[in-house]
């Protein structure tokens, strides 16, 4: 399949799971929305995250954003070096004991809503790796799952010519340039496939890994 139709057959899964997922908001069951989430986690061990740059409906509601940005050519913060090192960990562990009093407390707050609208304000005032790789906090589970996937994108190294395109275009920085060519973390990578249809080479593909 070409470059450019998956591209459109992304979207349109995008956009199809953006819908349901504010049916189930107005129906008041987002319940079913971490269910989701949850097979999500299982298959980023075989897939890699493939519910972030396919399914998450934060990533759709950020191209927008993205989009409008690039058109009036303007900037948006670099992610703060403080944020880089356990502030990740130190979401993820918030955001769990959250989930954890409100069931235990049955308090009525719609957790996923807040967090939805805590990432839009976000992503306008910083570039979106801040968001996927140090503030989500389903980011950060799925990394975890996606270290050592069956299926990933990985660099063909003997075609790779170094060029840099792919890191330009990647989303959370999750590539980098190495003595033999560039190689992709899969933990940080969204599956988004940017890299492999910008790469001029065409030495990007998503496979499975040997």
């Amino acid at each position: 399949m070409s470059n450019r139709k998956v591209a459109a057959l992304r979207v349109i899964v995008e956009v199809v799971f953006m819908f349901l997922f504010f049916f189930l908001l107005r129906n008041r069951d987002l319940q079913k929305w971490f269910l989701i989430f949850v097979i999500g986690l299982v298959r980023a061990l075989l897939m890699g995250r493939f519910y972030c740059g396919w399914i998450c409906q934060m990533e759709t509601l950020f191209r927008p954003i993205n989009w409008l940005y690039s058109k009036l050519r303007l900037k948006r913060l670099k992610t703060p070096t403080i944020f880089k090192n356990v502030f990740r960990w130190t979401i993820l562990l918030l955001f769990l004991s959250l989930m954890v009093a409100v069931r235990v407390f049955k308090i009525k707050v719609n957790l996923l809503l807040y967090i939805t609208v805590f990432s839009l304000l976000i992503t306008l005032v910083f570039e979106e790796e801040f968001w996927h790789r140090y503030m989500c906090p389903f980011g950060t589970l799925l990394s975890l799952f996606s270290r050592k996937p069956l299926f990933g994108m990985k660099v063909e190294k003997p075609s790779c010519v170094s060029c840099g395109i792919c890191q330009t275009v990647c989303p959370v920085s999750a590539i980098e340039k190495e003595n033999d060519g560039m190689k992709i973390d899969t933990s940080e990578c969204l599956v988004c496939l940017k890299c492999k249809e910008s790469c001029p080479e065409i030495s990007i593909k998503y496979s499975i890994f040997e």
